[in-house]
């Protein structure tokens, strides 16, 4: 502790008696010690001051370090929830970036990406990842662009358009294929069969479902074997397997109902799709119960999910 007090006033000297980069510099690592101490106003405001020195340089100031600081600030931005703000931010230090060739644009236009996500802008969220894609950079690496394509494919999805988010999350698992990483090739699997589900295209569903379900059954990760019964129970109930469908759908309601703290929008979709497929068997009072036990949870949670 005493060590890090000691560093601490070294650093308020350097921006007590600092000027121009020694100053913002300092102001920076300030910054950064009060993020990760979860101080998040403070940050921000250290890094906006930071900027404030670095503008006043002028011509003098290093670009590089000007997006770094726009950087940082989205962090605290991002942080502190303020997600339209945080995109602005980083895409200052994108623009930044792409002037000097800087490696760090790939990443940068993703943060921006994450922020308009985060802000419920699918729209604007998906324009920049596209354009994260487009980027020929350093820091394009097989696993970076698994990544942003999967981001594309959820943009895609929360803007229902489906062809476009299997599209990107076949291209996602192309790649977390080559990198040999088994869980997120899962994970595409559940995200394409969804796609297609919602294209109305059973068998594809279904081919992807299979898939994620034979490597949930291996590896028995739970949270897999919720999601891959899951789409197996949506795909068996597109093609009219409805006995198939409910033993998938009720796997997946078991594996979930014992977590600790279930996902609770998807036991509310799961359920309402047992009593949909009672209602397809003629079961109509039992659908009725179904849907009558899910009130008390619908009016905490809410009827609607963004999950499938």
């Amino acid at each position: 502790m005493e060590q890090f007090d000691k560093r601490e006033k070294e650093l308020w000297t350097r921006v007590s008696n600092g000027e121009g980069e020694e100053k913002a510099s300092a102001l920076m690592e300030l910054g950064h010690d009060a993020f990760h101490k979860g101080n998040h106003l403070e940050a921000l405001a250290m890094g906006e001051t930071a900027l404030q020195v670095y503008e006043s340089m002028g011509v003098l100031a290093s670009t590089v370090a000007v997006g770094y600081v726009y950087q940082s600030i989205g962090w605290s931005l991002r942080a502190l929830e303020r997600f339209e703000e945080a995109a602005q931010a980083a895409h200052r230090a994108a623009q930044l970036y792409k002037e000097n060739g800087s490696p760090d644009l790939f990443h940068a236009l993703n943060e921006e990406g994450d922020y308009w996500y985060a802000a419920k802008n699918w729209k604007k969220s998906l324009e920049i990842y596209l354009q994260a894609l487009t980027e020929v950079n350093p820091d394009r690496s097989n696993k970076n662009l698994a990544y942003t394509h999967g981001n594309c494919g959820f943009a895609y999805a929360r803007l229902k358009n489906w062809q476009g988010s299997a599209t990107h999350f076949i291209a996602a698992r192309e790649y977390f294929a080559e990198i040999k990483n088994p869980v997120q090739v899962a994970f595409c699997d559940e995200e394409i069969s969804l796609a297609y589900f919602n294209l109305g295209n059973g068998l594809e569903a279904l081919f992807y479902a299979q898939k994620a379900l034979d490597f949930a059954e291996s590896a028995q990760a739970i949270y897999r074997l919720i999601y891959a019964n899951g789409r197996m129970g949506l795909a068996k109930k597109l093609l009219g397997e409805y006995e198939s469908a409910l033993e998938h759908f009720e796997t997946s309601l078991g594996y979930l109902r014992s977590e600790r703290e279930p996902h609770w929008p998807a036991l509310i979709q799961i359920q309402h799709h047992i009593a949909d497929l009672y209602e397809l068997q003629g079961l109509a009072q039992e659908a009725i119960e179904i849907r009558r036990r899910l009130v008390v949870l619908e009016e905490t949670i809410g009827e609607n999910s963004d999950d499938e």
